[in-house]
């Protein structure tokens, strides 16, 4: 006659797995949390030669939005406000035209530094002038940024606007 089999003592350590899930949730949070600052409400203009932007090419970038001055209280015409991720959160800030030449030199400085490529995204709104988009287009060749793109909307076949932003590649920063 045949003993029956001893039973094992299994358990399971739900420990990695708990670890694994904490790590995901806050990357989900951080993620959600960039796409959302760098998606703020802009009345992005048409264009015809709209492009979908690569999906390698949208991680490690810093974003402009330009849009008109809403605060009555201020004197300039428009508002830049930066989108970037600093490593540890997702800092947004307000800038003069002035002060963003430094903050995409010191970003492109220490993306070369990591040797990474400097990503610049600018998105201004269809009621900016040109000469606001063109100090953000200047800051960006001051820093010697490679790789930056506009953010636009593509027209559908009945000439109305296709919903959500398509970045628009401009090839290089390095001219005015």
């Amino acid at each position: 006659m045949m003993r029956p089999p001893r039973s094992v003592n299994m358990t399971l350590n739900l420990a990695p797995m708990v670890d694994v899930m904490m790590c995901l949730i806050v990357f989900f949070l951080l993620a959600s949390r960039l796409v959302n600052a760098e998606q703020k409400p802009i009345d992005l203009p048409i264009a015809k030669a709209a492009q979908k932007s690569e999906a390698e090419t949208a991680g490690g970038r810093l974003t402009i939005n330009i849009q008109p001055n809403s605060d009555a209280t201020s004197t300039a015409s428009v508002q830049y406000s930066v989108v970037e991720w600093d490593g540890q959160r997702v800092v947004e800030r307000a800038l003069a035209p002035e002060e963003l030449a430094p903050l995409l030199i010191a970003r492109a400085e220490r993306a070369r530094a990591a040797g990474q490529p400097m990503r610049c995204r600018i998105r201004a709104d269809r009621h900016v002038r040109y000469r606001d988009v063109e100090a953000a287009m200047r800051a960006a060749s001051a820093a010697a940024v490679t790789q930056l793109q506009f953010s636009a909307l593509t027209p559908n076949e009945n000439g109305a606007a296709q919903h959500g932003p398509r970045p628009v590649g401009a090839g290089s920063g390095n001219g005015p």
